[in-house]
């Protein structure tokens, strides 16, 4: 009864909040949220100041005896109600505050009681960093925060390289999957591929990165993607190969008279050559 009156008496304020977007559940949500003491403190408004809010999300879950995760966003400033039901009315249980860059999407999640939040780093659309809550009983928590998108680009966009990180979850436990692909006028250069899994291990206070198995590109065909660059005029992302073709060498350990090891240094040396800037001094 003490909730409804409330919810009655600030009821006009309340339609203040521009969620011109969001369904009427979800509104139902933020005023059910915003009447929590620690939401309020944490977005620095008063009971009445709901209208300052960028941002509601919804999303549903299995969290406990919860059916929703509701997320807020003002400024970089955002917040995670669970709304619990128990059968007569819903109302906001466990929460947890953290500091955004941007607008926020929801995206997949590895299933189970978790939600993936993206948000972009900077004003463009990349690269996207993105959050993994979940319900940790009894706290709601931030488990995983990673690069999820990022990408880039060389010789006037023509040549992009492009990585995307996600989080699965199958037999083997929790693990960070990573993809790069090296892309020319948008197709998949022959042999541009690598992948990279973390191990991800599951504690109290979240998913910490454990062992790393990858599957590199090869320095022998880091060498051929610089030929066929170099081939086709585009030296500055012929260089970047010829660079990673080095570093792989060093990686894998290989001898200091490998011919790879030697002809990856041959076509760094080349290169960088020709693209060094020439200074003219006039006497």
């Amino acid at each position: 009864m003490r909730l409804l009156l409330v919810l009655i008496l600030f009821a006009p304020s309340l339609l203040a909040l521009d969620l011109k977007d969001v369904d009427r559940d979800t509104c139902r949500y933020v005023r059910l949220a915003l009447l929590k003491d620690d939401v309020r403190k944490h977005f620095g408004l008063r009971i009445g100041d709901f209208e300052s809010l960028d941002q509601a999300l919804r999303a549903d879950v299995e969290m406990g005896t919860a059916k929703h995760l509701l997320v807020l966003r003002l400024g970089t400033k955002a917040a995670a109600v669970l709304i619990e039901t128990d059968g007569r009315a819903d109302k906001a249980g466990e929460s947890c505050f953290f500091e955004v860059e941007h607008s926020l999407t929801i995206a997949e999640a590895p299933g189970g009681n978790h939600v993936s939040l993206a948000c972009s780093i900077g004003e463009e659309a990349l690269p996207v960093r993105s959050r993994l809550l979940r319900y940790h009983e009894p706290k709601l928590q931030v488990c995983l925060t990673w690069t999820s998108r990022e990408q880039l680009s060389l010789e006037n966009d023509r040549y992009t390289i492009e990585t995307t990180r996600t989080v699965e979850n199958d037999d083997k436990g929790y693990r960070l999957r990573e993809l790069t692909e090296y892309l020319l006028d948008g197709k998949r250069i022959e042999g541009g591929i690598e992948s990279k899994d973390t191990a991800l291990r599951d504690d109290d206070a979240g998913l910490s990165r454990g062992q790393v198995t990858e599957t590199p590109v090869p320095v022998a065909t880091h060498c051929a993607i610089a030929r066929r660059l170099e081939r086709d005029g585009l030296n500055d992302a012929a260089l970047y190969h010829a660079r990673a073709a080095k570093l792989r060498a060093t990686l894998d350990k290989l001898a200091e008279d490998d011919a790879r090891r030697l002809e990856a240094q041959a076509l760094a040396a080349k290169l960088e050559a020709r693209l060094r800037p020439v200074e003219v001094t006039r006497k």
